[in-house]
């Protein structure tokens, strides 16, 4: 059964095939974690802080010194029948130990493939592979806090090594359209399942100033699901809300929440979006209603035109023979005076 991003299906790409070719000796395999340093002014920037952003995926290098012909165009074959990098196939790595081989499902590295002709008909070249993971990790939500962190979160926050996940929540202006839960990776947090699609953020900080956020999110759209979604319900004014779930404590913590005043996209993998916070409009640099000379008030309404005398009507304007000043009202005129600029 698919995943959903809202009402939009999110396509599964179902492995198929084995990779075609055996791994010369040596074979490589690597997983790096991505891992975030902050230096401190302190210390001479000699103390710093590790965040773990991920385990990163696990990839593999198969290598082959001398690759006959045959297998150079069942390779060529095999990597144009996945769309390079798009479709998923099974690989069967060799163990550790040199006995036997495990099963993954892998799909190509994001890169072109190429070899180098030794001959006519042999060739050398170098392929990596990287690792589908078939499960996704669950944590426990222990507690949900507001932008301040609690004793327990601020005792964690001390330690030289964090994990901390992105957490981005959606919701839409249209009644009952189901909300949007998406992260940089593919979790289960409190029973809550938020899906990989989060590329990149920032814009959002804290200062003293009258300055509003502008936070900016880019999400994959590589499988154009995006864009379905964005045709499908009105992004414009939907609520975003941005929290980070440490994992070491099980706390999440709201640290953010605006809404969306843009977003784009084009024929490439990335979808972006500005948000604001709900103080932004306060600084708009235009005025809530247009200028005019005319008085936009209701005559004689007992609020903002207090007028008590005899007339039943007025012209709107400030110093005519019907207007506000007439009838006493200068301070409560509602348009702009300006007068007019004779031409010479």
């Amino acid at each position: 059964m698919p995943d959903y991003l809202g009402n939009i299906p999110v396509s599964e790409i179902a492995p198929g095939g084995v990779f075609p070719l055996v791994p010369d000796y040596p074979h490589g395999r690597a997983q790096a974690p991505e891992v975030a340093v902050h230096q401190f002014g302190s210390g001479n920037t000699k103390i710093e802080q590790r965040f773990l952003l991920g385990t990163g995926a696990e990839r593999f290098t198969v290598r082959k010194a001398r690759l006959r012909e045959g297998d150079r165009i069942a390779l060529r074959d095999f990597w144009e029948t996945k769309y390079g990098p798009y479709g998923a196939f099974t690989y069967n790595a060799p163990n550790e130990d040199g006995l036997g081989t495990t099963a993954y499902t892998c799909r190509f590295a994001n890169e072109p493939l190429s070899w180098e002709m030794l001959g006519a008909a042999v060739c050398s070249l170098g392929v990596t592979l990287i690792e589908i993971p078939s499960s996704s990790p669950t944590y426990t939500l222990n507690q949900t806090v507001n932008r301040f962190p609690p004793a327990a979160l601020q005792n964690a926050l001390l330690s030289q090594v964090q994990e901390i996940v992105p957490l981005v929540k959606i919701v839409a202006k249209q009644p009952g359209y189901p909300a949007i839960y998406v992260s940089d990776r593919r979790c289960t947090i409190g029973g809550q399942l938020y899906q990989a699609r989060l590329l990149e953020f920032d814009g959002i900080s804290q200062s003293i100033g009258n300055e509003s956020d502008e936070a900016r999110f880019v999400f994959g759209n590589a499988d154009r699901v995006m864009r379905a979604l964005a045709n499908d319900v009105d992004l414009y004014r939907a609520a975003l809300e941005f929290s980070l779930f440490h994992v070491a404590t099980g706390i999440k913590l709201d640290l953010w929440k605006g809404e969306i005043i843009d977003w784009s996209f084009d024929a490439g993998p990335e979808f972006h979006v500005r948000a604001a916070d709900g103080i932004y409009e306060l600084n708009l640099p235009y005025p809530t209603r247009r200028i005019s000379r005319t008085c936009w008030k209701q005559f004689k309404d007992g609020a903002g035109c207090p007028y008590v005398g005899p007339d039943t009507s007025c012209d709107k304007g400030f110093d005519t023979p019907n207007g506000c000043r007439t009838h006493g009202m200068d301070d409560y005129f509602g348009g702009i005076i300006a007068k007019h600029t004779a031409v010479r």
